[in-house]
């Protein structure tokens, strides 16, 4: 039938089988792992970026109100002034008249 020989080359055929099954399985899983770590750093950048772009909208938008914003306390700080100024100089002859009459009143009084 076979010699012995013959069975050490067949049982020595299986294993190498057997070893390159193995072989190539562990090679499938290293590759499957990679590939999810690539897809995963892919997501982690694609997000990174979406981040960074809505980060920087907000700062234009922080920009562009800050500058409107300085541009409208300007123009209140001019207005409330004004307004300020001119009740001073409103209050200022008022205040003048009443002394007048003040005068005038103590005047006939005497």
């Amino acid at each position: 039938m076979f010699t012995p020989l013959e069975i050490l080359y067949i049982v020595l055929a299986f294993c190498v089988l057997w070893i390159s099954a193995v072989v190539f399985w562990l090679l499938w899983q290293v590759a499957s792992i990679l590939k999810r770590a690539n897809d995963t750093v892919t997501l982690v950048q694609e997000t990174l970026a979406k981040m960074e772009a809505a980060l920087d909208g907000i700062r234009r938008k922080f920009d562009s109100t800050g500058t409107a914003l300085g541009a409208i306390m300007h123009t209140t700080t001019k207005a409330v002034e004004y307004m300020i100024e001119r009740k001073l100089n409103k209050s200022a002859p008022a205040s003048k008249k009443a002394s007048k009459k003040k005068k005038v009143v103590a005047d006939d009084e005497t």
